[in-house]
């Protein structure tokens, strides 16, 4: 975590809350400034081959593969998180990003040729060019602050688009990280800079003039700020907010890899995920195997701190109401009595529906366990909340797999594992609801950063017959032709309507 003090944001581990670093904040003032350098050198790289996009990122790759260590070092000493979870849930997401992006980002950017299946439109030629927008606003989260601001820069980045990004204020050290690896890598100068600082910062980087688009992850609350100030200067935003994820334990899974799923997927990150499992569901008979060894397993887990004393007095509250309310504690329910902001692996079942974790999103090591009926009972309590970023089914049928990912409300599915696309840059990611819209990672994410721009060439040699003049032959023509292009017995209609065809022809030769 980090506080801030005149002019700087000083770093305090959450482990052991010793001092471990500081970074200088900028004004509010000075963001803008950021942005117009940020645009002029965009203006230069976003006409440069994507072949040169492309051995950029290459490079980046390399120094990001040369420095893991340190890179480590920094995101373990800011956030508290166990080493391994720094290398598979940080530099993992980006170098996948970095790899996937150097081998199809320059096929994808590519100029596509529009075909014309009509008739009337077979002299002409198109292409449908994908541009950069520009200057990129990228707001970042705590939780995960260096795979979600870097690798979000890189799609940026590979769409020939600059980046200002605002880390989290509680995790400067590892954004810092952001613009320096570019910058070594031989980035031209200003293409991805930082704004260090609180919110005043993040909203002066939302309402700054010539940004193209922003980037944001983050609370539900705070996105919809971000979406309606963005709004208000028609800048498009992409929004990846919380999430409540649900777990279906279907009565076929495997019950060893449904536990050991739910131990991981409820508990990494120390529960700091917003797609973590946070509601687990299962289905009749195995809600007591599941349950009991679930208890067993998590009694015995060790986990990293929480980032900042209010993020664990949230935690706090949130399984006090739902205590309050009837709930029981299995597992946990409270903070250690030791250094640092540590809460106890906790699993809470008999959670009334009035209990506020129902509904709320935790962000912390807690997970609620429920016995369904059915399947159709498992879906119906998956889909009851407001979130739609997640979830998983766990089941050894495939075809029951698929038929219930059908019908839950998220953005990704996952069978018999969970989350762990974010690293796949292949998959599309982004939720829905109060999860937020639009989509990062693979083409999809690569083409939110992206205009699409249709340009069309016409020699100019045929006549267009829908210009002036109007008069009923031109009427009567038309009237044939449409039957001729969309209807369902098309050599049937050209027959009969081949006196309004000629007609047209007519029309093209004047």
């Amino acid at each position: 975590m980090a506080v801030a003090a005149s002019g700087e944001l000083r770093v305090v581990s959450p482990a052991t809350l010793e001092l471990v670093g500081s970074v200088q904040t900028v004004a509010p003032e000075a963001v803008q400034e950021l942005v117009a350098e940020a645009r002029l050198a965009q203006e230069l790289y976003g006409q440069e081959p994507l072949t040169e996009r492309r051995a950029l990122l290459a490079r980046v790759a390399e120094l990001v593969l040369a420095r893991a260590d340190e890179i480590a070092d920094v995101i373990v000493a800011e956030t508290g998180k166990p080493r391994v979870e720094a290398f598979t849930t940080e530099l993992f997401p980006a170098l996948d990003a970095l790899t996937w992006l150097v081998r199809n980002a320059p096929t994808l950017l590519t100029p596509e040729r529009v075909r014309y299946p009509q008739l009337h439109l077979k002299h002409k030629r198109a292409h449908l060019l994908h541009e950069p927008l520009g200057v990129v606003g990228v707001i970042a989260p705590w939780n995960f602050p260096f795979a979600i601001p870097f690798t979000q820069a890189a799609y940026a980045v590979a769409a020939g688009n600059a980046v200002v990004l605002k880390p989290s204020e509680l995790t400067p050290l590892s954004g810092a990280l952001v613009e320096q690896l570019f910058a070594a890598a031989g980035a031209p100068a200003s293409l991805v800079r930082v704004a260090q600082g609180g919110g005043e910062v993040g909203a002066a980087l939302v309402r700054a003039r010539g940004l193209g688009k922003v980037l944001f992850t983050g609370s539900s609350e705070v996105g919809r700020l971000v979406a309606a100030a963005a709004g208000e200067r028609l800048v498009p935003v992409t929004l990846e907010l919380g999430g409540k994820d649900p777990m279906v334990v279907l009565a076929d899974a495997d019950l060893a890899r449904a536990v050991d799923g739910a131990l991981w997927a409820s508990f990494f990150n120390c529960g700091q995920v917003c797609s973590g499992v946070e509601r687990i569901y299962v289905e009749g008979a195995l809600y007591g195997p599941f349950l009991e060894e679930l208890v067993a397993r998590s009694r015995g887990l060790k986990l990293g701190p929480l980032i900042s004393e209010q993020q664990r007095a949230r935690v706090d509250e949130l399984v006090a109401d739902a205590l309050a309310r009837g709930a029981r504690a299995v597992v946990g329910g409270a903070a250690p009595a030791r250094v640092g902001w540590y809460y106890e692996p906790t699993v809470l079942v008999d959670v009334p529906p009035d209990a506020r974790i129902e509904q709320e999103e935790t962000f912390g090591p807690v997970v609620t366990v429920a016995r369904v009926s059915d399947e159709a009972a498992a879906v119906r309590a998956a889909n009851g909340g407001t979130f739609g970023l997640g979830a998983s089914v766990w089941t050894r049928s495939g075809e029951r797999a698929a038929r219930v990912a059908r019908k839950l409300r998220a953005g990704s599915v996952w069978h018999n594992d969970h989350v762990y696309t974010y690293a796949s840059s292949q998959a599309a990611w982004g939720g829905r609801g109060e999860s937020g819209f639009g989509r990062t990672h693979g083409k999809h994410g690569l083409y939110d950063l992206t205009a699409a721009k249709f340009v069309d060439h016409d020699a100019g040699r045929v006549p267009v017959p829908w210009w002036f003049p109007y008069d009923d032959a031109a009427t009567f023509a038309f009237r044939g032709l449409a039957g001729v292009l969309y209807g369902s017995h098309r050599l049937e209609t050209a027959w009969r309507e081949r006196r309004a065809l000629l007609a047209m022809a007519k029309r093209y030769r004047r």
